[in-house]
């Protein structure tokens, strides 16, 4: 796989804190272990996005499936593109150093399209900038243009599918500053010296919360 500074996770840990960036990228083993809740909140992410996948793209190529390693992620999804296939699950790109992966990659009607998937009933605005920075990768690395939906849980064993293409594209000089802040923050030689606040815990719990209230 081609270096890559930082991946989407990354970046939505650096739209919280600069500070939870840096030590994901440079300490990553000070993160607190992972509570029961937590991996079944995960479990129950991956099952709903793997239910989804089966019922609509049954003829997919599922890139993780078929890469002997993350290393051959990207070179694989281009080898698949070549081939014209329409849908891809996992497909990866790197540009301007950011690695993302896309849940559903899928054509139709001569266009691409990216679907993120949440295990959630409510659109939020972290939803948005995750598959933003997916919007502002893929297409820099396809070089055209892209829609962008977000897949999630209609409350009734089922899905519903929100086109946010438009906010997306509002969002990408956002994005290109954003990139380009979280690589000066990644640069600097040390820890940046961020007090602890309401920021620990919105829109999530810091994954380095133990490290920082010690």
């Amino acid at each position: 796989m081609s270096n890559y500074l930082f991946s989407k996770t990354a970046y939505v840990k650096g739209l919280q804190c600069h500070k939870q960036l840096y030590l994901y990228k440079y300490h990553y083993k000070l993160q607190d272990p992972l509570s029961p809740e937590t991996l079944a909140k995960f479990k129950g992410g991956h099952d709903f996005e793997d239910a989804y996948r089966a019922a609509n793209f049954p003829f997919a190529v599922d890139i993780e499936k078929i890469a002997k390693s993350r290393n051959d992620y990207q070179s694989l999804t281009q080898k698949v593109l070549q081939k014209q296939i329409a849908d891809i699950f996992e497909a990866t790109f790197v540009y301007q150093e950011v690695l993302v992966m896309n849940d559903v990659l899928t054509r139709s009607s001569g266009r691409w399209e990216i679907q993120e998937i949440k295990n959630s009933f409510e659109l939020s605005q972290t939803h948005v900038q995750d598959i933003a920075l997916q919007y502002f990768v893929t297409k820099g690395a396809l070089q055209q243009d892209l829609d962008a939906k977000l897949v999630l849980n209609n409350g009734e064993n089922g899905y519903k599918v929100i086109d946010v293409t438009s906010e997306v594209k509002a969002l990408q000089s956002d994005i290109a500053n954003n990139i380009q802040d979280f690589k000066n923050v990644l640069e600097q030689n040390s820890i940046p010296n961020i007090d602890t606040g309401h920021h620990c815990d919105l829109p999530y719990k810091c994954s380095f919360w133990g490290y920082c209230h010690r």
